[in-house]
């Protein structure tokens, strides 16, 4: 009898370990980048490449909310960055 106490305890620590210390599956978040066609600075008529970095933010939101914080942080790049990509057209 006391062997499957001690058995069943060994599994209950082995299943807590699991479920509490090691991270789960796919839950690495990584920056995202992309590439768009933009303005260069607010007011200006000249189209230039930019890399756009979204990164997530540890955050509080509100409980109702179903976003998630992130940051965005842009900076102009070579225009070979959005070679394959439409230009907006200016009006």
């Amino acid at each position: 009898m006391l062997k499957y106490v001690i058995i069943s305890l060994v599994a209950l620590q082995l299943i807590l370990f699991t479920a509490f210390a090691l991270p789960p599956a796919n839950a690495t978040v990584s920056n995202r980048e992309i590439y768009t066609w933009n303005f260069a600075y607010v007011g200006s008529q000249e189209l230039v490449c930019k890399k756009v970095i979204l990164a997530p933010e540890n955050r509080e939101l509100p409980p109702s909310s179903p976003m998630q914080a992130v940051n965005i942080s842009s900076k102009v790049v070579d225009a070979n960055y959005c070679a394959n990509l439409a230009k907006p057209v200016l009006r």
